[in-house]
């Protein structure tokens, strides 16, 4: 039966559009087209997430982690197969059951119907499919039948809700009909009559239609043995997109297709309270998620109150290390004394040239680079990639010997010493911040070091921090600034060591890969491998573009620095993209530029979204580099690579990267 012929509409019209009354469906027709692109052609196969992100969770709550895993399965399943639906997650609903016979029902036979469905799909071939997810392991029983009485109500709604809205509209054509035929008293209740015969047959037709919508009951946490028999969805199915695609072609079937208009009518209706309600628009999403994690947490502020004169701070990337550093500082540089002065060190410059930028109102705030502040010491330029180890070192112990000697020369002395990146600095470089430390027994001068204790990524060999201060360091191991599903891609490159946590249930944007790059070979040229791989990241940035993304929140990232000008020129030239590297972005930042920039020297800046064009995936020895391009995403982490570099970095495990033999900070 094809009951989309009997429905136009599904709901009033908006009458607060600015531009013109619009209808429900108007609406939502409108924002699906916008966002999922020739949703409506039938060859189009694509699987759109509504909402594209799961809602933030509490690590510590079951029912939520279970609910993502099923998330998690449906968008991969979806991706991998080519399905061409919706999956709403999270529907409310509430539909007033009565009678079609007119006059037929009292006030108290008439009841509401409520409930949430925690997945419905909205299948172009297959129809409506339900699914209710119960997180127990034990009382299977129980938790099983409260999730089929749960489907029950769902397929009771939407009989409710597909008979309310085709009764109402053939109602409202037999009393069209009526009024044109100018018909007596006698004829109208005449006609009155058969209309209610046919609003009958009608709704029995209906609920035929609606047994045809299948539910299940998903249980991942439950084994199927311990199912008794039950039919649903268990823990065998759901462990992986391989594995629930097998269990859907068991279990996925129907007589007849699904109608293109019924099809486009339930899209309407199940994604429209989702995206009228909350913003879905990429671009929104994001600035939402990014205004919760910039937010203070609970570690920063221990250290911040904690107020240890001082001490060696200790995290992996996106623990907020640098944010802290920043607030400390301006904190003590608001109660500096006289001539007082403070020194900032870090390893990179654009990060020191955005350290400087943030303290620039302070002007007894020193910011030095590393190898900027030796060549101030040795009073020579110092040319850092044509050094050897050795020559690095001695530089360092030439610098601490000078000031060994000066001692008492307040050039060289600063009441107050914050270092970040310390991970990356070489040589004796402690002592040489204790030398530059003003000598004092003031318990109000600080000195703050901080430092990752899992990634280097300074050209040349790593050099250790001494095993005395990691051990008393203080750690700040609960990551804040990157989604879960970032971190939860970067925890490959994480060593277990580090004992690193996350510390909110904000699961964010799924990470993207893009694995059509083409595989390196003899025969291919560097030219031809730039050109196809500008061109992805060109798609990416136009899709951004089309969802409100600002391209200042955007950051292309290149394992190297001749690649990232590389493809910065070619996003520039054929694409008439405009692009800054990170020293340009912050010295002269542009809404309408992307940085584009290498891993190292991006190391210690974030940006909403980052792009990682061909990262060393395939090399278990560049995790490290890895590790520190993944975190600097708050929201949106796209991966431009090739399907043999995907595949090594899935196959990657961390016990392979605890066998190896590390150097050890």
């Amino acid at each position: 039966m094809d009951l989309n012929l009997l429905i136009e509409q599904t709901a009033q019209l908006n009458l607060s559009c600015d531009k013109h009354p619009q209808c429900f469906d108007e609406e939502v027709s409108e924002w699906i087209s916008n966002n999922c692109p020739d949703w409506k052609k039938p060859n189009v196969r694509k699987t759109y997430m509504i909402p594209p992100t799961f809602h933030d969770i509490q690590p510590d709550n079951r029912g939520d982690l279970t609910e993502k895993r099923v998330f998690d399965t449906l968008e991969k399943f979806g991706g991998k197969t080519e399905q061409p639906m919706f999956v709403v997650h999270s529907h409310k609903f509430h539909e007033l059951f009565q009678s079609l016979e007119k006059g037929s029902v009292k006030n108290d036979d008439a009841y509401w119907c409520r409930g949430e469905t925690d997945f419905v799909i909205v299948h172009r071939t297959l129809g409506i499919i339900f699914l209710q997810v119960k997180a127990a392991a034990n009382k299977t029983a129980r938790a099983y039948e409260k999730a089929k009485e749960q489907l029950e109500k769902d397929q009771e709604s939407l009989t409710i809700l597909i008979k309310r809205l085709s009764t109402g509209e053939l109602r409202r054509k037999e009393e069209k009909k009526i009024e044109q035929l100018g018909l007596s008293e006698t004829e109208r209740k005449k006609e009155d009559r058969k209309k209610q015969l046919i609003l009958k047959e009608l709704g029995r037709k209906v609920e035929a239609e609606m047994n045809t919508y299948p539910g299940f009951v998903v249980m991942p946490n439950c084994p199927r043995d311990k199912a008794g028999g039950r039919p649903g969805c268990f823990r065998e199915d759901i462990d992986s997109a391989e594995h629930f695609e097998e269990w859907w072609q068991k279990n996925m079937h129907r007589a007849e297709e699904f109608s293109q208009d019924m099809y486009e009518l339930m899209a309407i209706w199940f994604v429209g309270p989702r995206v009228l309600k909350e913003s879905c628009l990429l671009g929104h999403v994001i600035d939402r998620n990014h205004s919760k994690l910039i937010k203070l947490t609970m570690d920063q502020l221990g250290i911040m109150t904690g107020d240890v004169p001082k001490q060696d701070i200790a995290g992996p990337a996106g623990s907020g290390k640098t944010w802290l550093l920043l607030e400390k500082a301006k904190q003590v540089a608001g109660k500096l004394r006289g001539n007082e002065r403070i020194l900032i060190m870090c390893f990179n410059k654009p990060l020191s040239l955005y350290l400087a930028k943030e303290f620039q109102r302070f002007p007894n705030v020193v910011v030095k680079t590393f190898v900027s502040l030796l060549m101030d010491i040795c009073g020579e330029s110092v040319y850092l990639d044509v050094l050897s180890d050795y020559e690095k070192k001695k530089l360092v112990d030439d610098c601490v010997q000078k000031l060994m000697q000066a001692y008492s020369d307040p050039t060289y002395k600063y009441e107050h010493v914050f270092v970040d990146e310390g991970q990356d600095m070489y040589g004796r470089w402690m002592d040489l911040v204790d030398l530059l430390h003003a000598d004092s027994d003031e318990e109000r001068r600080y000195r703050w070091v901080f430092f990752d204790n899992n990634q280097s990524v300074h050209f040349g060999s790593k050099y250790s921090i001494p095993t005395k201060i990691i051990k008393n360091a203080k750690l700040m191991n609960k990551v804040v600034r990157n989604t879960a599903n970032i971190f939860q891609c970067s925890q490959k490159c994480l060593s277990a060591s580090v004992g690193a946590e996350l510390a909110h249930g904000i699961v964010g944007l799924p990470v993207k890969w893009i694995d059509s790059l083409p595989a390196s070979t003899q025969w291919l040229s560097y030219d031809y491998y730039l050109q196809k791989g500008v061109e992805l990241v060109k798609q990416e940035i136009a899709d951004l573009d089309s969802k409100l993304v600002l391209r200042s929140d955007i950051a292309v990232l290149t394992s190297d620095k001749n690649e990232g000008f590389d493809v910065g020129t070619e996003l520039a030239r054929r694409f008439n993209i405009p692009v800054q590297n990170a020293e340009q972005a912050i010295r002269s930042p542009d809404r309408s530029c992307i940085t584009v920039d290498s891993i190292r020297r991006f190391k210690g800046l974030e940006r909403k979204v980052v792009i990682l064009f061909d990262p060393p995936l395939d090399d278990e020895w560049s995790m490290d580099l890895n590790y520190v391009a993944m975190s600097r995403c708050f929201c949106l982490l796209i991966i431009v690579t090739t399907r043999e570099k995907r595949r090594s970095y899935e196959e990657f495990t961390l016990e392979l990267r605890e066998g190896r033999q590390w150097p050890h900070y």
